[in-house]
């Protein structure tokens, strides 16, 4: 493809005429009509100031990598052989197949980015029958920059109807863990003060779990870890060890609530409950025997009275067993004289974590 030296230059009706094209458009943007629809009327626009000529905008996927769709009004079989092609390919086999199989002659794009400067597509106009004497670089200039407030709404929007989706999942999960908070602990044959002490408890942890998931940044395992066992020992009875580890959303409250049981036993009847008493809380990434990558997290107990095995399971002993069922963790609780052991074994996911 050439470069052109030549600039469109609109006389003023026609300047009044673009300028009241733009406003249309950006009415359009305003009142959230569908993005292909104002990418088209964009197109058309710059097709009616450049004549001959024919406008696309491309849209890049998420990633900024590859071009995911593309609005050509007026040759759709062009814009539906752009999804694919990598950002940026110009000299692309395929871009060039695509310019012979249309009879495109003359080809020019211009970036479309965001507010902040982020990639967003692309706009460009082409002409079959040459070049023009003049580019209509005007034309391409508001094309692309219309686009781009488009594309940067529509995106805004996108991630506002994520987080609302989001938050209403949140509410009910929260809404359904208590209910079964409350039920679960009721079920211990406590007293009213006993029962309220245990729902407290259980309740705060689920509030700091919660305090975290408000922020921006994934959870850190260590510093949940502090924040849930904290309250029950001091810095030198519990040993925290592991890999930097940032914890899912969807896996922050197991691991704050299984953590609260854990510390509450300890410090009640287990190694917390002696001043020689220790815990140690630690987790570490492994390849199976097939080559997965795993998780493995720990909690064990020594320095504490000697530890036997209650006679019924409660609601404790319940949600350490099935905490980590939805991220295929497998929990194992040991009730060895020397002091509780307790192990969660899972597959490293998106769900449950990463590590950083």
């Amino acid at each position: 493809m050439q470069n052109y030296e030549g600039s469109f230059v609109p006389d003023t009706t026609q300047a009044a005429r673009l300028l009241e094209r733009q406003v249309s458009v950006l009415e359009m943007i305003a009142r959230d009509t569908p993005l292909d629809d104002v990418l088209e009327k964009i197109c058309r626009m710059a097709e009616a100031f450049a004549p001959g000529s024919i406008a696309g905008v491309t849209v890049l996927d998420r990633g900024g990598m590859t071009f995911e769709h593309c609005v050509m009004p007026s040759a759709p079989t062009f814009a539906a052989g752009i999804p694919g092609v990598e950002n940026d390919e110009r000299f692309d086999p395929l871009w060039r197949k695509l310019n012979t199989d249309h009879g495109v002659r003359a080809i020019r794009s211009r970036p479309v980015c965001s507010v902040d400067g982020r990639p967003l597509g692309c706009f460009f106009i082409a002409f079959k029958e040459g070049a023009p004497e003049t580019w209509p670089e005007e034309i391409e200039a508001i094309g692309a920059r219309l686009a781009g407030f488009a594309l940067d709404r529509h995106r805004a929007m996108e991630r506002q109807t994520l987080i609302v989706g989001e938050m209403q999942h949140r509410l009910k999960n929260l809404f359904a863990a208590v209910l079964s908070i409350a039920a679960q602990t009721s079920h211990g044959g406590a007293t009213t003060a006993e029962f309220l002490k245990a729902f407290e408890g259980r309740i705060l942890a689920l509030a700091n779990a919660h305090d975290l998931l408000t922020r921006d940044e994934s959870a850190d395992l260590a510093e949940l870890t502090r924040r849930i066992v904290g309250p029950f020992a001091t810095n030198e009875a519990v040993e925290i060890a592991g890999q930097p580890f940032k914890v899912a959303p969807s896996a922050v409250v197991p691991f704050s609530l299984v953590l609260h049981e854990l510390a509450t036993n300890a410090a009640k009847y287990g190694a917390l409950s002696s001043s020689e008493g220790r815990a140690r809380v630690s987790w570490k990434s492994y390849r199976g025997e097939n080559g997965e990558r795993r998780f493995k997290f720990k909690w064990e107990e020594t320095g504490g009275p000697l530890v036997s095995p209650p006679r019924r399971s409660g609601f404790g002993t319940l949600l350490m067993k099935r905490a980590f069922a939805d991220v295929e963790g497998q929990s194992r609780l040991v009730h060895a004289p020397e002091g509780l052991r307790f192990r969660i074994d899972a597959p490293m996911s998106g769900r449950l974590g990463r590590l950083h």
